[in-house]
């Protein structure tokens, strides 16, 4: 079974707590903690950005040169989505940044420079979709980190079922929450 921290600080306040060694004394308490994973983490200046115009690159019939405007400045991206349309609000990452470990840098593309990477929610972690470009809600502002938009940092464990067969009470995460609350204090 996996366990959002982020689900279970839904239920109980954990303010000020290391997640980490909270999840140590739960693994000595109840039931023995298989893995901790990170998400979020490795993703850095990821804005909302807006794509103001749109070409066919004159080489390629999958590839498109953008121009997008990511809050302060409208740079050049080179994109192979196929749902690239002129206005569409989308999770820009900028050069200097990254997204899941990968890092995002100047680069030329097929022949012309790129300033950043238009992103699909698979390269965000959000999803495993990864047939184009994930749309944003065009009320977002320019320039909004992405992690303020989706809360994408979170600290997942994992619990073999057979550790909790004998406790009903934690076989979800309002239950793991009260054992939380219990083992903080």
């Amino acid at each position: 079974m996996f366990l959002s921290m982020n689900w279970i600080s839904d239920f109980v306040d954990l303010s000020g707590v290391d997640l980490k060694e909270l999840i140590g004394r739960f693994t000595l308490a109840t039931a023995e903690v298989e893995d901790i994973y990170e998400f979020g983490k490795d993703i850095q200046d990821v804005v909302v950005g807006q794509i103001v115009s749109l070409e066919n690159h004159p080489n390629s019939k999958k590839l498109h040169l953008l121009k997008v405007d990511n809050g302060t400045e409208i740079v050049d991206c080179v994109c192979g989505a196929p749902n690239v349309r002129v206005g569409m609000h989308v999770a820009f990452a900028q050069a200097g940044g990254a997204v899941c470990g990968h890092a995002i840098g100047e680069a030329t593309v097929a022949g012309y420079p790129s300033f950043g990477m238009c992103c699909s929610e698979a390269e965000l972690g959000i999803s495993a979709d990864h047939s184009g470009l994930m749309e944003l809600d065009e009320s977002i502002p320019l320039g909004t980190d992405i992690k303020a938009v989706f809360d994408l940092e979170d600290t997942v464990f994992e619990v073999d079922n057979k550790s909790l067969t004998n406790r009903p009470d934690l076989w979800g995460h309002y239950g793991i929450a009260r054992e939380f609350a219990t083992l903080a204090g």
